[in-house]
């Protein structure tokens, strides 16, 4: 249920930070997208980094994170934040949109 090693180091290279706040990569934790107890694996595909709080706020009130068909996780704020509920980038990733995202990405 632990990102070992080599994926950490993949998280590392791909978020850069955490993907909610920004907060450095060394004071984050890996993130299984679809829980490990729910039948997510542990690959770099399901995984993503997060600080501490931020991992808290996934957990507890409402945010969702989903991967994209870039293969980067995007964020899905809960309705209190977005009533749309419109997809976020990484935070490495903000410039990006949903409108401008290259479609070989």
């Amino acid at each position: 249920r632990l990102f070992p090693a080599h994926l950490r180091k993949a998280l590392h290279k791909r978020d850069e930070c955490c993907i909610k706040c920004g907060v450095a990569a060394s004071r984050c934790q890996g993130h299984h997208i679809v829980h490990w107890a729910d039948g997510g694996i542990t690959v770099l595909d399901n995984g993503c980094l997060l600080c501490p709080s931020c991992h808290a706020d996934i957990h507890h009130n409402g945010w969702e994170v989903i991967m994209g068909h870039d293969r980067h996780p995007w964020l899905i704020p809960p309705v209190a934040v977005d009533p749309t509920r419109r997809p976020i980038p990484a935070y490495n990733r903000r410039t990006l949109n949903l409108d401008n995202l290259p479609a070989a990405a």
